[in-house]
């Protein structure tokens, strides 16, 4: 394999996440300019949620029949598609539908991007794939500066379309066929919605500084969590010990956010809070999930981006603040007990 074809083959992970999570949050900036009832705009925002887990449980079957490199053609042109169905409709029952399919092919795209990264053994490789959720969140927010309208947003995910060029640099999953399904442990669906969690709530945080450039800070915390993420892999201490700064960070990072709205605080909460993601593999391996059953994990434990942010919406002082301190303190809890397995299996 050369040089140029092994970079990439190992961004292929990367660009997939990337693409998928664009497409999916990014229409979610301007989705107030449709004048609708609070719950309905959310819906819009919030049903892809619910399509990612039926994603991800196709994928299982999919993979077997398609293989990786076909499935990644699929999810990329899938998406060109539903992002321009998104973009020219106008009927709302229509659009939800649009939106939930969008869901499902995120579900797929992610759970092939994670079991390339996964199976590949490469620790910065996970990483850097987990990583593509801060990716498309950028991207997002930037489409929204620059394009501002629901359409020309959601018309801009058409550029996913092209990368399916890349095909042949995706890994051949052939050996990794099962024709049962593989569910994941409840534990590791439970470790990914813990890490997930920071995430959640940061769905509020436009909201909570807009009167203080909120955009611009989200773009500065989410740019800065891709280091955050790509710093696991290359530290030399062990993976439980970077899980324990990382969770406190965050826990007291999260805490002070949300208690006094400081735009600085929120940038370091996203930086750490995010950054927790490229452990959450890892983690969950420890518990039983495998490359092929991940993806259900991580889009199951997903569906907390609807609940977290509702709930916490109540009153986001005391309920938000709850919600990252129990999340961090049990991940952290967790990655304790599973020191021994994490040192095994990946470089």
């Amino acid at each position: 394999m050369s040089s140029n074809k092994q970079v990439l083959s190992g961004l292929t992970p990367l660009l997939l996440y990337s693409l998928a999570t664009y497409v999916m949050v990014a229409p979610a900036f301007t989705v107030t300019q449709f004048n609708l009832p609070q719950w309905l705009s959310f819906l819009i925002v919030s049903i892809p949620f619910g399509g990612r887990i039926i994603g991800s449980l196709t994928y299982q079957r999919l993979i077997v029949s398609l293989g990786s490199k076909a499935l990644y053609v699929f999810s990329t042109i899938s998406l060109g598609i539903l992002s321009v169905a998104s973009g020219i409709t106008i009927n709302i029952p229509l659009l939800l539908a649009v939106r939930a399919f969008i869901g499902v092919v995120f579900g797929i795209a992610t759970s092939l991007a994670v079991e390339e990264a996964v199976s590949s053994g490469k620790k910065l490789l996970v990483a850097l794939t987990m990583s593509g959720w801060a990716f498309g969140w950028i991207g997002g927010a930037i489409a929204y500066i620059y394009l501002k309208e629901w359409t020309l947003i959601a018309l801009s995910g058409l550029i996913t379309s092209p990368f399916s060029l890349l095909y042949p640099n995706v890994t051949d999953f052939a050996r990794y066929k099962n024709q049962s399904l593989s569910l994941p442990s409840l534990t590791s669906v439970l470790i990914f919605f813990f890490s997930f969690e920071p995430a959640f709530v940061l769905q509020l945080a436009p909201s909570i500084v807009e009167d203080q450039g909120g955009i611009i800070w989200v773009i500065i915390g989410y740019a800065l969590s891709i280091p955050m993420y790509l710093l696991v892999p290359r530290l030399s201490i062990s993976e439980a010990k970077v899980t324990a700064i990382y969770t406190l960070v965050s826990a007291i990072s999260g805490v002070l956010f949300f208690q006094t709205s400081i735009p600085y605080v929120l940038v370091l909460f996203t930086a750490f809070g995010l950054g927790i993601n490229s452990i959450a593999p890892r983690l969950a391996s420890a518990y039983g999930a495998t490359p092929r059953n991940m993806g259900i994990a991580l889009n199951t434990a997903a569906l907390g981006g609807v609940i977290v942010p509702v709930v916490s919406s109540i009153d986001i002082k005391a309920v938000a603040t709850l919600f990252t301190a129990i999340s961090m303190t049990i991940l952290l809890i967790l990655s304790v007990r599973a020191k021994t397995q994490l040192g095994v299996g990946i470089k």
